[in-house]
């Protein structure tokens, strides 16, 4: 756990302030760690911890849902159930080729 010192280092901020949530958003879903975003926003890790903490679900959810594809795969995002009853948004690739476009047309339909 990050400590949660009330002075913080040099140069670093414990305020939210200088989060701008599209950059940290775009930083933790290309899977940047939470302390490099705190290092690249200048604020202490826990205040960048609590930050995604409250916004990761929400952010994953948005960026993954349905079908995405391109001239190689296709991704397809679906429900992980978790033994606590909630679940996780988890990327299944397919190779781009014919059964499985069929596959996801006929389930489209």
């Amino acid at each position: 756990m990050a400590n949660r010192n009330p002075i913080p280092p040099a140069g670093l901020s414990t305020s939210t302030a200088l989060l701008k949530e599209p950059a940290v958003r775009a930083g933790y879903l290309s899977g940047m760690t939470v302390p490099r975003l705190a290092l690249a926003f200048g604020v202490v890790e826990y205040v960048m911890q609590d930050y995604v903490a409250e916004r990761r679900w929400g952010w994953s959810v948005a960026e993954h849902r349905g079908i995405q594809e391109d001239g190689r795969r296709t991704v397809v995002f679906t429900r992980a159930s978790r033994e606590t009853g909630g679940y996780d948004i988890r990327p299944i690739s397919v190779p781009r080729i014919s059964i499985h476009v069929r596959a996801l047309e006929a389930r489209a339909s």
